[in-house]
């Protein structure tokens, strides 16, 4: 299932926001090797991360699969 969400649907969703960040800390620190990333917390938070933002989630089961 796809979802397309502005930044204020996503964060009212708090276990779709942590999977999602999550997923991109895994992809982009995780296997890309983007040390600049790299936080305690194991989220990929950026400046694109603004309200204006748009998310579009792919869901499988019960899991984020995919995310742009």
């Amino acid at each position: 299932m796809l979802f397309c969400l502005s930044t204020k649907e996503l964060m009212e969703r708090p276990d779709l926001w942590e999977a999602v960040h999550r997923l991109r800390y895994q992809i982009f620190v995780e296997e890309m090797g983007w040390e600049d990333l790299r936080r305690p917390d194991g989220f990929e938070v950026d400046q694109f991360d603004h309200d204006e933002a748009v998310h579009q989630i792919v869901i499988r089961g019960n899991e984020v699969a995919g995310y742009q």
